[in-house]
């Protein structure tokens, strides 16, 4: 059966950067919040705290900068909040669904994929998760969603109301979101945007290690080197999607706006280090010299964009 692919910037908000939470919220509000660019101004994160995220602390790349992302101040600015709550059943979380989905157009509950049919988890593993509901039809009892496919593109699905509830209640976290918006200033927001990425700026560093020392990371003895090669393929993945969504804001900003040539290059190289990567995770070797002077080179691009955006 053919994908019923859910329209939206498929390239831009992919699963790189965002995890599927992040995912889903930022594709409904960017229907609905014109200026959401501008929440992307702490997109600028260090090659360094990616690789400790997921190479030395081996922690999941969905986690990476999880607490952090849903900065109310810059939803804020662009007239968005965040509801997030707790219940202990679906029974005791659908009206609350039904009425986010009246008001916004959608709720996103945590659910467990075990129970999904489209799922390749489905009565295999369970795995927690988020769906993006947009509508119940109390005819049928069926729920209309969002959710990955098997390639991590945002599909439409329809299940019966007992599925959903199955996979809410026997979810290990079982919260619902929903991004409500109301009226903001654009002028306001863009100003407010860039002060916030200039206090950030003036913060930033980065040592480059991931991209000088990419030799010696490939030959620790204490990671098998499909394992080393996995990782890396995940560190470059969110590099690859945070400068994407990098792009957006700079895009946004007048006076940063020639930047974007330098991003995009970057989202470029970098993408070009993950094919790389790709062909490493299947067989634990890649091409050692042509990768660390791939790295060489995506670290001059970094440095040339981190020059730019300090120059008045």
């Amino acid at each position: 059966m053919k994908d019923d692919v859910y329209p939206y910037d498929v390239q831009l908000y992919d699963r790189s950067y965002l995890n599927c939470y992040q995912r889903q919220g930022i594709v409904m509000l960017a229907e609905q919040v014109p200026d959401l660019p501008q929440f992307f101004y702490n997109c600028l994160v260090s090659s360094d705290s990616m690789l400790d995220h997921v190479v030395r602390d081996q922690i999941p790349k969905y986690a990476f900068q999880d607490g952090q992302f849903w900065d109310p101040d810059a939803l804020a600015r662009i007239g968005v909040t965040r509801q997030y709550l707790p219940f202990n059943t679906y029974a005791e979380a659908k009206q609350t669904i039904l009425d986010a989905v009246a008001d916004v157009g959608y709720a996103i509950p945590h659910i467990d994929v075990f129970y999904l049919p489209h799922c390749p988890e489905y009565y295999n593993q369970h795995v927690l998760h988020t769906i993006t509901l947009t509508g119940y039809d109390a005819d049928s009892g069926h729920w209309s969603l969002l959710d990955d496919n098997r390639a991590s593109v945002l599909c439409r699905y329809s299940y019966p109301e007992a599925v959903i509830a199955a996979a809410f209640d026997n979810g290990v976290l079982r919260h619902v979101s929903w991004f409500p918006t109301g009226e903001y200033d654009a002028e306001e927001a863009g100003q407010g945007a860039a002060i916030a990425f200039a206090k950030n700026l003036e913060n930033y560093q980065d040592s480059y290690v991931l991209l000088t020392g990419i030799g010696e990371i490939i030959d620790s003895p204490w990671v098998s080197p499909k394992r080393i090669m996995t990782l890396l393929y995940d560190v470059f993945s969110l590099y690859d999607g945070s400068r994407a969504c990098f792009h957006e804001f700079v895009s946004s900003q007048p006076e940063l706006s020639d930047a974007g040539s330098i991003v995009r290059d970057i989202v470029q190289r970098c993408r070009g280090i993950r094919n790389q990567l790709m062909i490493g995770k299947a067989t634990g070797r890649v091409d050692k010299p042509r990768l660390q002077a791939a790295c060489l080179d995506l670290k001059g691009a970094e440095e040339a964009l981190v020059d730019r955006l300090r120059r008045p």
